[in-house]
């Protein structure tokens, strides 16, 4: 009987950064020279611990000239496709507003807004069975609650008609400290989801 090498486990939690989630996750599903489509693609951290010779990565956002919900690709053209958009309303940081089109002044709907358009261009461009990586974190808006996570989950497989392969959660190693008098608890993670396209 042939004996063959069984991988460490990947497990729902990680604790760390997005690297070392996108390394795991990307073991998992991902085989030698699938394409994949990272559209809000920064500074490319995502993919920092992953041996990109082993797949095909196009890296795009706005400061390539290429907006997520437009896409200049074929219908099916991607194995696999991955988005992050920002998921702070409210930030300074100029980076964030030159690769994903976002403000200050940007409200929870208008980030549910960018999801879902983002989403739709995803399902057009990933081949049928291929799996659509989305980061999320839940948020709070007008002193409540926004379960970002959830609303992505039923948008994505409501409207979209995507299956829910997996949820991993990301623990932060930092601590941020609230700003402010505190009414909820700070968060200190972020979720991956991995849809996957009907086959």
């Amino acid at each position: 009987m042939q004996s063959h090498d069984v991988q460490d486990p990947v497990y729902t939690v990680h604790v760390g950064d997005n690297s070392g989630l996108i390394k795991k996750v990307s073991d998992l599903y991902f085989v030698d020279g699938d394409k994949v489509a990272d559209v809000t693609w920064g500074r490319g951290v995502f993919w920092k611990q992953v041996d990109k010779s082993k797949y095909d990565i196009i890296g795009t956002d706005l400061k390539t000239g290429v907006d997520f919900r437009n896409l200049p690709y074929e219908d099916n053209s991607f194995n696999h496709t991955v988005i992050d958009p920002p998921y702070a309303r409210i930030t300074n940081l100029k980076g964030m507003v030159d690769c994903y089109n976002t403000t200050r002044h940007t409200t929870h709907d208008e980030i549910l807004g960018l999801y879902r358009a983002g989403l739709k261009e995803l399902v057009r461009i990933t081949k049928p069975g291929g799996f659509i990586f989305v980061k999320c974190q839940d948020e709070i808006h007008g002193g409540k609650q926004k379960w970002t996570h959830i609303e992505i989950h039923d948008m994505a497989v409501e409207e979209f008609g995507l299956y829910t392969k997996d949820l991993f959660v990301l623990v932060n190693t930092k601590k941020p400290k609230p700003l402010y008098k505190q009414q909820h608890a700070r968060k200190n993670h972020s979720y991956l989801w991995v849809f996957q396209a009907k086959k």
